[in-house]
């Protein structure tokens, strides 16, 4: 799941994030509904991966017709990081209260598997900084990997130590 890359990367980078996580049990439902949101800082990964869908009527975008029938690209990723529903979008923040993102789609396209990965996730990331309290990135986030063939992204590896 691209989502415990994401995870490990995000906690492993911010170590006050982790630390306040570590400190506050309370906070994993936040902090797994950030780690959702953000994009894995990680070369080329899921940065600009789109949802193909078809219009299912015409419609005008910012001055671009789209016809009924036509394919469209959704960039739910990008709009984790609209400004308008999220002050300062590119900072993780563990205690970030409002976090309406769109990780797990929208209406009708909305992930049926979306409380499972969750529960996962809200399960994880506490055991793992419990179990791993020394954890680390075993290089450089900058050479770390995207799985760009993958529509849910995630890392080629994750090499870590502790």
């Amino acid at each position: 799941m691209a989502a415990i890359d994401r995870g490990v990367i995000l906690l492993l980078t911010h170590p006050e994030q982790a630390d306040a996580l570590r400190h506050d049990p309370e906070l994993i439902t936040p902090a797994v509904e950030e780690i959702l949101r953000m994009l894995l800082p990680a070369s080329g990964a899921e940065q600009t991966i789109g949802l193909p869908r078809y219009a299912n009527t015409d419609f005008t975008f910012d001055g671009v017709t789209i016809h009924t029938g036509e394919l469209v690209m959704l960039g739910l990723r990008m709009a984790n990081l609209d400004e308008q529903a999220f002050p300062d979008p590119t900072r993780f923040d563990v205690h970030r209260e409002r976090n309406p993102h769109l990780a797990f789609g929208h209406g009708t396209h909305f992930c049926p598997g979306a409380s499972l990965a969750r529960i996962e996730l809200q399960t994880l990331f506490p055991a793992l900084l419990k179990r791993f309290p020394t954890l680390r990135l075993a290089v450089p986030v900058e050479l770390l990997r995207g799985r760009d063939e993958l529509l849910a992204g995630g890392l080629v590896e994750l090499p870590v130590t502790w």
